[in-house]
């Protein structure tokens, strides 16, 4: 059981009707967080769709569109502002809690205060194949997951350039300082800013060994959609990061994912090679449109006539 939920407040980013959100806060509970520390911003899939069923004392905060990430999460950090908290847990409604991780964070947050933002050691849902122990972005500008905790660590935690947004505790002074996340992003990158903004700030970005969380990527359900925002906003992050160097590569990048995925959609559509065009395709258009609207400068969610955009919609 959680004792230290004083000060704590959790907010929990849902999308659509499905639900999915449900067992994350049965997890919350059981670990015990009050009803009343949580808050749930609904992005909804469609207009007019009825806001989500959640416990006696848990507040929700109705998008009228689909925010994406960035402005969801920003939407509840504002509300949250209003509360005297010392810390804010940031879930996505596909984060799964482990028994015990949400203690090890706040364990390790009081251990170390030089660190303003920590994460669990994520695992892909279903088994214990390793998803995130924290990012890197080289002096390249390229940012990847490490699949496995590095030697260095101190009193379990290690130190890290980015945590990935499904699961986030940052202290309340890190958020009043830098801000919240860019919103011009929408979706993807905007964890990688914003750890970048607080470690320039001078605090500390870790994942903490003994914390576990399960995590499920989304990049399947909509590659077109993703290939465009990891694209347009991974150019936008590295230049950020990595000054002019991380703009060519990143623009580099993304251009040979195109080509490379163009090349296999057109492979498959001559049935050279097995499976359906449809998705290389798709991540072949979405990496190009991202780079022509980086280039432009659109931001915002994904344009709505990309093809493979699976479940995203109402942005």
């Amino acid at each position: 059981m959680l004792e230290r939920a004083e000060g704590l407040g959790v907010l929990v980013l849902a999308y659509g009707e499905g639900g999915e959100y449900r067992p994350l806060l049965d997890s919350l509970r059981a670990e015990g967080v009050p009803a009343t520390a949580i808050l749930v911003v609904h992005n909804p899939a469609t207009p007019g769709e009825a806001p989500p069923a959640v416990p006696e004392g848990c507040e929700v905060v109705q998008a009228a569109t689909n925010l994406g990430y960035a402005g969801g999460m920003n939407l509840g950090l504002a509300r949250l502002a209003e509360r005297s908290l010392d810390s804010v847990l940031l879930l996505t409604h596909d984060a799964r809690l482990r028994p015990g991780a949400l203690a090890a964070l706040r364990g390790a947050q009081e251990r170390a205060p030089g660190f303003g933002i920590l994460g669990p050691a994520l695992v892909l849902s279903g088994g214990e194949t390793p998803f995130s122990f924290g990012g890197t972005t080289s002096a390249g500008g390229r940012s990847a997951h490490r699949k496995q905790l590095p030697a260095d660590g101190v009193d379990g935690i290690y130190a890290c350039d980015w945590v990935d947004g499904g699961a986030i505790l940052a202290r309340r002074e890190v958020l009043d300082r830098i801000g919240g996340f860019d919103e011009r992003f929408w979706g993807y990158c905007e964890d990688s800013e914003l750890c970048l903004r607080a470690r320039r700030a001078g605090f500390g970005v870790g994942v903490v060994a003994a914390a576990r969380a399960d995590q499920a990527p989304g990049s399947a359900k909509r590659p077109g959609a993703w290939s465009y925002l990891m694209s347009r906003n991974g150019i936008a992050y590295a230049r950020e990061a990595s000054g002019l160097r991380g703009l060519a590569g990143a623009s580099s990048r993304a251009a040979w994912q195109a080509a490379l995925s163009a090349a296999r959609a057109a492979l498959r559509a001559a049935r050279l090679r097995p499976g359906p065009s449809a998705e290389p395709w798709a991540l072949a258009v979405g990496s190009a449109r991202g780079i022509l609207d980086y280039v432009r400068g659109r931001w915002g969610p994904p344009p709505s006539d990309l093809p493979g955009m699976g479940d995203l919609s109402n942005a």
